[in-house]
């Protein structure tokens, strides 16, 4: 009987932890260069054919991420906006970033141009996360941003984000910097070579950390859509700038700031366990059991 008592004890405990230990994971994002190959509009789907893909590799706590030539296959998956179809046209070359496996879902789609010296080409429009996509804009642009989570309006992980904080850099200034509401877009224009970038902010995701209460949580990583345009303008060597802030600022330099749980790879997803304070709660609850079995 005290046998019988202690292996059923087990089973609740395991029960128990399974119950109040949520798992979460980091969805699969997989880069795909290619050429744009059909759009169906009604059904809100785009078609590619992929070529190479994009990876990282990991040794001696560094990465070395690049352009992997793959057999030629075309994915069909939905669009991040509907922008995407006004934007592009067959036979564009674009870079475009499913979520979830090959195809299926398109979190970022951009517009490439052949750009010698460099393997990973420009882009002059962007649809989608930004994040998502290993690509640079146009005419010495970068551009990063970060959102404000709407703490009461969240699933798990991720909240619906409030606004969006832009920052574009004209090569090494910074020279825009914008809080964007949902809907909402900003036109810089005042490089001398008539340049000029629309960033238009759709809507969006932010991390759930970062409301009260929910400190350390981690799951599916949040995702966003913003609509770049870049008007190259004419050639210049060397552009006038009219910077936002002094030179004595550091500026940002890269495009993309892309966190750990964020690396584009073409590899498994990265699977993470969400610690949990019931846990100790149910440790302590299964050692009382016990000793309450050895009475029997």
């Amino acid at each position: 009987m005290k046998k019988h008592l202690v292996v059923t004890l087990f089973i609740a405990a395991a029960v128990i932890i399974l119950a109040v230990a949520p798992v979460s994971a980091v969805v699969q994002e997989i880069v795909f260069r290619g050429t744009m190959v059909s759009m169906n509009q009604s059904a809100g789907t785009i078609t590619v054919n992929a070529g190479y893909t994009y990876g990282c590799t990991f040794a001696n706590n560094t990465s070395a991420c690049s352009w992997n030539p793959a057999t030629p296959e075309n994915l069909t998956g939905t669009v991040p906006d509907p922008a995407v179809f006004t934007v592009l046209k067959a036979g564009d070359p674009v870079v475009a970033t499913s979520m979830g496996g090959s195809g299926g879902t398109w979190i970022g789609v951009a517009k490439v141009f052949p750009t010698p010296g460099i393997e990973n080409w420009l882009a002059t429009d962007i649809i989608g996360d930004p994040d998502s996509l290993p690509v640079n804009l146009a005419a010495d642009y970068y551009f990063v941003y970060s959102t404000t989570p709407e703490c009461g309006n969240c699933t798990g992980s991720v909240c619906n984000a409030l606004s969006a904080a832009v920052t574009l850099n004209s090569t090494d200034l910074t020279v825009l910097q914008k809080t964007l509401g949902r809907g909402e877009k900003v036109v810089y224009n005042r490089r001398n070579d008539n340049s000029s970038v629309i960033i238009t902010f759709v809507q969006g995701q932010g991390l759930a950390e970062k409301c009260p209460g929910k400190a350390g949580m981690v799951g599916l990583q949040p995702v966003s859509t913003f609509i770049i345009h870049v008007n190259q303008g004419l050639a210049a060597p060397a552009p006038t700038v009219t910077p936002l802030i002094t030179p004595a600022t550091p500026a940002v330099t890269a495009m993309i700031t892309t966190p750990p749980s964020k690396v584009p790879v073409t590899t498994i997803p990265t699977t993470k366990a969400a610690g949990s304070i019931l846990l100790p709660c149910c440790a302590l609850g299964i050692f009382g059991l016990f000793i309450a079995a050895r009475k029997f």
